[in-house]
Parts: C-alpha cells; sequence; structure tokens
C-alpha cells in the first residue's frame, strides 16, 4: 500500500512488532493465579494499547470480586481453556477457547471461574489501566 492510498493516519511514532511467546517477558500482573507476559505493544504503538498473553498458573479457587478497569476498553481471545464471568447486567458467560470478549471501559464484571489449562490474549486501551474493586451491582 502506498502513502497515496492510505485511508487512515498512522503516526510516525508507531513501530512494527514481532516476538515469540518464548521471548516475551514476564510481567507483574493484577492476579497471583494468573501468570502475565508483555509482547511489547505498549512500545510499538506508543502507548496507545497493550497486549498481553496470561496463563493460568492453577485454576482459579475464588471468584476475582466485582471491579472494573480504567480505561477505553479490555478485548480477550481464549487461546486455551474457559473463563466464567459475571457482568453487571446479570449475565453469566463460559468464555471458551476460539472465543472473544470485549469489556467496555468501567464494565463492571467479576471472574468466577477457570479452566486449569486457561491461556488467553488481551488487550487494553490505554495500556494498565487501574483495576477498581466496587460492590456487586447484582442486589
Amino acid at each position: 500500500m502506498t502513502d497515496a492510498t492510505r485511508t487512515c493516519e498512522i503516526p510516525d511514532s508507531m513501530q512494527h512488532k514481532v516476538i515469540s511467546l518464548a521471548d516475551a517477558p514476564e510481567i507483574p500482573g493484577r492476579r497471583t493465579f494468573l501468570q502475565y507476559f508483555d509482547v511489547g505493544i505498549a512500545d510499538a504503538s506508543n502507548g496507545l494499547i497493550s497486549t498481553q498473553v496470561t496463563r493460568v498458573r492453577a485454576g482459579m479457587s475464588n471468584p476475582t470480586g466485582w471491579h472494573y478497569h480504567d480505561c477505553v476498553f479490555q478485548w480477550l481471545l481464549i487461546t486455551k481453556g474457559w473463563l466464567e464471568l459475571q457482568f453487571e447486567n446479570g449475565e453469566s458467560k463460559r468464555i471458551e477457547q476460539g472465543s472473544v470478549c470485549f469489556i467496555p471501559g468501567g464494565y463492571r464484571h467479576n471472574e468466577t471461574g477457570t479452566s486449569d489449562d486457561l491461556e488467553f490474549v488481551e488487550i487494553f486501551m490505554p495500556p494498565k489501566p487501574r483495576t477498581v474493586a466496587v460492590e456487586s451491582p447484582l442486589a
């Protein structure tokens, strides 16, 4: 594609990025029962989005508690296993391998269960949002 045919603005500060998961460093994360691996997209996108691969250390024994993320959105692609979520509208879903989950920023949810082999790709915009604990909206 030439510059003359581009239909969107691409900031000059963005770079291409290719990384093997084997080379992705483990980083601190929100949950102790999970491992987080940074694939470097926050740097490549000049802080626009972050992407990480998350793996379960052992299946979840207790729900995470109701919370939301201070971001524009959270996006998940389940690559292995399953994750059970409750949403503020009362819906509960088991998200399985091959499924995508999109959660708008500020939308309250609660992880209630995982398989012992859960693995997923997670994208946040902007990177590294705060996780804010809240009371259950399902009173």
